[in-house]
């Protein structure tokens, strides 16, 4: 039943991860950690050292916690447009203003004083802090998209330039729109939180413990600060009450419910220092630790992560509601008694904040209970988490497949000033290619390899393909105008990071084909060949980098030195596209290579081509030189059956396989 649910929840998350608003929060909370901790940190030291209430040079210390909380709105949203914009292809700096300014005159957050100052009202607006970056990046993106709201086409003018100018019309027209929708929505939500306010008021108190656990934590798997924005939506009888007589909520939710942070987030943490030393969860855990020592746990939530996470919405609902019923069911019976009824603050570290309370080592022995019961209930989460989700070097592939064209729409506007017009042709094609980047998303495709004897699949090609806006897969026809303006660097290292994650996905599933790529002799020679033996060392024998003829020939010793470095990583090497080029027969005794892939156009048409000598005695001659020989454009009958009389090792063509998607290469690879 439970690898039932797991199976749902990858499904899920696998949704989730790639979804742009789900990639755009998760970045933008990412980013944010820094800020999220020192602001708890400046909390912590406001409340646990009494600053708040010191006069003269400290004083200010009190202010400063109450602006960090009053900006968290506003930091919030900010990060959260940056990285929308960013994933929708829309101006990183116009697009947050452009939010920012919608959400405080619209909400109210700022608002002009009768003494012309401004004043800030951070109780407005906190749910629009998510709501209000998706409607009007989602608005502006439509808008730019409309071609009657374009000032100025792309001509003899700077790209940076034309932008900026044809995003007027659209800004206007999305501030316009949101004004007007606005004031309906804010009413019709206004009603339904009053309305709600309304018909709890008369609640029991475990009914209201159970009310804010339940809401509160609901906030925080959206990413909002759950305690927070409970306390400023719900009316004062929700949040103030006493949950056992001398107990109120405050000291109950600190001591015996947030154990570690809202979700229990201590048995998270055991949890995920039980899945290893190198796993993503266990090294997040460490970092954690110092701060969930003090119930900050801001960390764990946003870089594990369990913020739009589907893996851990039953146990982050389910442990404080545990933890919650537990220690009332104590409290009601007598078996727990108190002998400190002050307030205990949030930070004080579990164990201790149980033993204040209850005076004795009861309260210790509980709360260490309770986190052996929540690391128990995490456990089998955090295992499928690991095991299915997007999480560490995953999210930053799944970032850069929507970034490509940013990258490089940087280059063109750097390479502007150089521009004539002798190259003015150029600039318009870089920029066709630019647009077409910044529209679709970079992907893998793998066409299989299968054996001249056997015909099993051995292993794959990695080939890159650009999936455009409507769908539709294309074949990287932008490869040769990328060279020219030398801009491979970014392509290249999407195609690394891809496949890195791709094999380890192979390598989950117990698969272990052998997986060749291209990439750029440049970038190889000069640069890249460090990330290729940082990504592919741990996958020994099973990942082949195809060089083309003509690096040799540019460069020979060059080359045969990355490639003595990186064979002696156990990673192979070939020669692409062999017979293409001006092919030497003394460099081919000297290549240091594994492979030599013949060019699909030394293929035979039929047996009385004269091309069939030169395709046997090459084939012979690269085995006996000790050559491993693939044999590409394999896309008939009679290809097939000519090239099993031959010393050829491997056969590639659309005569056995299109190139396939990642999850459609694993299925034909298992079955084979």
């Amino acid at each position: 039943m439970l690898h039932r649910v797991f199976d749902v929840l990858a499904r899920g998350a696998a949704k989730l991860a790639a979804n742009t608003v789900i990639l755009s929060l998760r970045e933008g909370y990412i980013a944010l950690i820094p800020f999220f901790i020192m602001a708890a940190l400046v909390s912590l030291v406001t409340h646990w050292l009494g600053y708040e209430h010191l006069q003269g040079p400290y004083a200010y210390l009190h202010s400063f916690n109450n602006l960090i909380w009053t900006l968290f709105p506003i930091t919030t949203l900010l990060s959260f447009s940056y990285y929308l914009a960013k994933n929708l292809k829309l101006n990183t700096f116009a697009a947050p203003i452009l939010v920012l300014t919608c959400f405080c005159v619209a909400t109210g957050y700022i608002y002009a004083l009768d003494s012309g100052g401004v004043g800030i009202n951070n109780r407005a607006g906190v749910l629009y802090t998510i709501l209000m970056p998706i409607f009007c990046c989602y608005l502006l993106r439509s808008a730019l998209s409309l071609r009657w709201l374009r000032i100025m086409s792309v001509g003899n003018v700077s790209l940076f330039l034309v932008k900026h100018l044809n995003l007027m019309l659209p800004y206007v027209l999305t501030v316009f729109v949101t004004f007007v929708l606005f004031p309906y929505f804010d009413s019709g939500l206004g009603a339904c939180l009053s309305w709600l306010s309304a018909s709890h008021s008369d609640w029991s108190q475990w009914q209201q413990l159970m009310s804010q656990i339940i809401f509160s934590h609901v906030f925080w798997l959206f990413g909002i600060h759950g305690d927070n924005t409970y306390h400023i939506l719900a009316s004062a009888e929700l949040t103030g009450y006493e949950v056992v007589p001398g107990l109120d909520n405050y000291s109950f939710l600190s001591t015996f419910v947030a154990l570690g942070g809202s979700g229990g987030i201590w048995g998270l943490l055991i949890a995920c220092l039980l899945q290893g030393k190198q796993s993503h969860e266990s090294q997040i855990a460490k970092l954690s630790a110092p701060f969930s020592f003090f119930n900050i746990s801001e960390i764990m939530m946003y870089a594990v992560p369990v913020v739009f996470n589907p893996f851990f919405i039953i146990p982050f609902l389910l442990c404080p509601l545990v933890n919650a019923a537990i220690a009332y069911a104590l409290l009601q019976s007598g078996a727990l008694t108190l002998s400190n009824i002050d307030s205990i603050p949030w930070f004080t570290p579990v164990l201790l904040s149980g033993y204040l309370l209850t005076g004795g080592f009861i309260g210790v022995a509980l709360q260490a209970g309770l986190v052996a019961i929540n690391t128990l209930v995490y456990l089998p989460f955090v295992r499928a988490n690991s095991a299915h989700n997007i999480s560490g070097r995953e999210l930053d592939i799944l970032v850069k497949r929507v970034s490509a064209g940013r990258q490089l729409e940087r280059h063109v506007e750097a390479q502007f000033a150089k521009r004539n017009t002798a190259q003015f042709a150029d600039q318009r094609q870089l920029h066709k290619v630019i647009s077409a980047l910044k529209e679709g998303t970079l992907c893998l495709y793998y066409q299989p390899k299968v054996d001249n004897t056997t015909h099993k699949i051995i292993g794959f090609e990695a080939l890159l393909r650009l999936k455009q806006a409507d769908g539709q897969i294309k074949a990287p026809w932008f490869i040769d105008v990328l060279e020219r303006f030398e801009m491979m660097d970014v392509v290249d290292s999407f195609v690394i990071d891809q496949l890195e994650l791709d094999l380890l996905q192979f390598q989950r599933h117990q698969m272990n084909p052998k997986i060749s790529f291209n990439i750029s002799p440049d970038n190889l020679i000069n640069r890249r060949y460090r990330r290729v033996l940082k990504a592919f060392s741990k996958f020994p024998g099973q990942v082949e980098v195809e060089i083309l003829e003509s690096s040799y020939n540019n460069n020979f010793e060059r080359t045969k030195e990355i490639v003595d470095k990186l064979r002696a990583a156990q990673i192979l090497c070939a020669v692409d596209d062999f017979g293409t080029g001006y092919s030497c027969l003394n460099i081919l005794s000297k290549l240091n290579v594994d492979t030599i892939k013949f060019d699909r156009s030394l293929l035979p048409v039929n047996a009385e081509d004269k091309a069939t000598y030169l395709y046997e005695n090459m084939s012979q001659l690269c085995n006996k030189l000790g050559f491993s020989v693939v044999a590409e454009g394999v896309e008939s009958p009679f290809h097939v059956d000519y090239i099993a009389t031959l010393p050829v090792n491997l056969m590639q063509g659309y005569y056995f396989d299109m190139p396939l998607t990642l999850e459609q290469a694993m299925r034909r690879y298992s079955s084979s």
